[in-house]
């Protein structure tokens, strides 16, 4: 059985719609980080576990399940569920990447707009996931800010795709498009997480200012590495 491209859109589409919805259900499921012992009176600690959803509350007369068995089951299934949904639409759509797309017309080369627009849709990307990651820290844990994560680089990628098609050196769009979204991404993201601790001694949860300046920077050389040598 073969899954179009519209299809496996719709299936990535609502897995990670539903993902969200999960990591939000899911943390406010779990023992409160800012109260906890509105949660678990008494208690000096708790434990929280996200795949299979579970939480400990940890006192002076031992662990204690906060979440009842059945719920962790059930969002054990729903996370199952998702995960399949999510994991055959991203394949089937990373699988279309193999097969050959329409060329970016041969009027549109040019070169300091591609390389220009790419920096600023790094600079714009690690502006808005400076601000959504964190949101999807207190909304969804760990699991929120992952598929966040996911979403923001699918824009990302659709982004620079339209944009290689309106002014790149040619080539697959779609091919192209992915590897600057994710070169840049890895590149911004591992500088951000070598340097988590040394970038200043205001640091903030929002992490450093300075990854605008590092994204535009990043992107805009991953497009213009694409330019040589350029292909028609």
């Amino acid at each position: 059985m073969t899954i179009s491209p519209s299809v496996a859109r719709a299936l990535a589409g609502a897995g990670l719609a539903g993902w969200l919805v999960w990591s939000i259900v899911v943390e406010s499921a779990m023992p409160s980080w800012f109260d906890l012992d509105d949660s678990c009176p008494g208690a000096r600690s708790a434990e929280r576990r996200y795949f299979p959803p579970s939480a400990t509350c940890i006192s002076e007369e031992g662990p204690v399940e906060y979440l009842p068995r059945s719920t962790t089951l059930l969002l054990t299934v729903a996370a199952v569920v998702l995960a399949v949904l999510t994991v055959t639409g991203l394949a089937v759509l990373g699988s279309g990447l193999r097969r050959p797309a329409p060329p970016s017309a041969p009027g549109a080369r040019r070169p300091v707009r591609h390389v220009l627009g790419a920096a600023a849709l790094g600079a714009a990307g690690c502006a808005i996931a400076r601000v959504v990651l964190v949101l999807a820290v207190f909304t969804g844990g760990p699991p929120g800010v992952i598929t966040v994560a996911v979403i923001l680089v699918l824009a990302a990628i659709g982004a620079a795709a339209a944009l290689h098609r309106g002014c790149g050196p040619g080539g697959d769009p779609r091919r192209r498009a992915t590897v600057l979204v994710v070169t840049g991404t890895a590149v911004v993201a591992g500088v951000v997480v070598t340097a988590w601790q040394d970038y200043g001694p205001d640091r903030t949860v929002l992490g450093p200012a300075w990854t605008f300046a590092l994204g535009g920077a990043v992107f805009a050389a991953v497009a213009g590495l694409q330019w040589w040598p350029a292909r028609a």
